[in-house]
């Protein structure tokens, strides 16, 4: 799952190692000097400014990684020009006032970019690119159809597919379109619905989008038709929905109980990480059920998940060949087991501390890319920060894991700072 690169020199490596170690001791000053400030003026939001680091880390990840292959160290300069323009952004769209016109905006950019996204899926060639993530979902699905073990089948890479079985059925409507990229596109507006039931106003409404088309990061996942960032936007749209009818009470009734268990699991099934938002949102609600609600909703998810991973493994030869070709090891390989039992565990005991929506949504942040960090550590330890970001001996895209929460969380602590409300309170359904 890598994009074309170029033959890395010495010499190059050498100026990025003396550039990361100087970035190491600034980050550990930009720290101490961020937490002298917060004390200094405790009224800052501190939020805002951590959720608006990452965001422009992880796509000052992107912007290095491929500017450098086409400029070598003038990259920086790409990089300080990003980052300029996106503040400079941020500080414009607070001042100006364009009531009428938020709306519209809104619309027009939503419509135009989910045209551009047919497009890009329609005039690339996927089999030009060295990503595999959409060839691996395609002969994926394609073995499923043809009776044969999906987790056998090898991509245009001589890779297989990683996706669990349920995120392998989401794929086929799109496959049968015409193409499994053009997921991207319904996920794309999957995203501005998500984001128009969650904030009051077009401003906000419009600001979030804005971020989302300006992330170069989910820019390369609609260029190599990955389907990473709109599984977790399918997750998103979950919690969006469910969290605010848990908030009401508006939960009850037997049959809505088996519609969340389902979809829960369902979700849980797509890929490993879904565990963390999907445990968030539901574990301290399962446990105020009654015992006949606890049985339906445990039921319905056995049931669930008995069925998916039937249909996903039934064809498998032998135990032999599954231990060898299954899923669980590809999405499970670049982290300890003791971090991954972690990751498992905390968000079920957090879960009982989410107070409300924003809660949900920025402990989800946290959750999703604790083990990323830990892992883009691990590997920048053993191969240099050149090699793991540039040479692609960490996969940068796993960042987008995290994306879709927060561009949320991002657009409520923006919107706080200015003190507008920061989400509405009307439910989606």
């Amino acid at each position: 799952m890598f994009l074309p690169g170029t033959v890395k020199s010495t010499d190059v490596s050498h100026v990025w190692m003396k550039v990361y170690k100087k970035a190491s001791a600034l980050l550990l000053f930009f720290g101490e000097l961020v937490h002298s400030f917060c004390q200094r003026y405790p009224k800052v939001n501190f939020g805002f400014v951590l959720a608006s680091i990452t965001y422009l880390l992880i796509n000052g990840l992107f912007v290095v990684k491929y500017s450098t292959r086409l400029m070598g160290l003038g990259a920086y300069l790409i990089l300080f020009v990003y980052l300029a323009f996106l503040v400079f952004f941020g500080v414009l769209y607070a001042k100006i006032r364009m009531d009428h016109y938020y709306k519209p905006l809104f619309l027009f950019l939503t419509l135009f970019f989910f045209g551009f996204t047919i497009y890009l899926n329609i005039t690339v060639d996927g089999n030009s690119l060295n990503v595999d993530r959409w060839s691996a979902m395609e002969v994926g699905i394609k073995a499923f159809l043809n009776g044969e073990y999906p987790y056998s089948a090898v991509d245009h890479l001589g890779g297989r597919t990683s996706n669990l079985p349920t995120l392998i059925f989401l794929g086929i409507p799109f496959y049968f379109l015409g193409g499994v990229g053009f997921l991207q596109s319904f996920c794309f507006l999957v995203f501005a619905y998500v984001v128009f039931i969650l904030f009051d106003n077009y401003k906000e409404r419009l600001f979030c989008l804005i971020l989302l088309i300006f992330s170069p990061s989910y820019l390369w996942e609609l260029y190599a038709k990955s389907d990473l960032m709109s599984n977790l936007i399918l997750i998103l749209l979950f919690l969006s929905i469910v969290h605010p009818r848990f908030l009401k009470g508006k939960d009850g009734g037997i049959w809505f109980l088996v519609l969340i268990s389902f979809i829960g699991t369902s979700l849980v099934l797509t890929r490993l990480v879904a565990i963390i938002p999907i445990s968030l949102l539901m574990v301290k609600r399962f446990f105020s059920y009654s015992i006949r609600e606890k049985v339906v909703f445990s039921l319905v998810s056995l049931f669930t998940a008995a069925l998916f991973l039937y249909l996903g493994f039934r064809k498998v030869e032998s135990i032999e060949h599954l231990l060898n070709h299954n899923p669980f090891n590809l999405q499970n390989s670049q982290l300890p087991v003791v971090v991954s039992f972690l990751m498992v565990c905390l968000p079920v005991v957090y879960s009982f501390f989410i107070k409300n929506l924003e809660s949900l949504i920025k402990s989800t942040v946290f959750f999703l890319i604790f083990p990323i960090l830990i892992a883009f550590s691990i590997i920048v330890s053993d191969n240099g920060i050149y090699s793991s970001v540039v040479d692609s001996a960490y996969d940068i895209s796993y960042f987008n894991i995290v994306m879709p929460f927060l561009l949320i969380a991002i657009t409520l602590e923006y919107f706080s700072v200015q003190g507008e409300k920061k989400y509405c309170s009307r439910l989606p359904l």
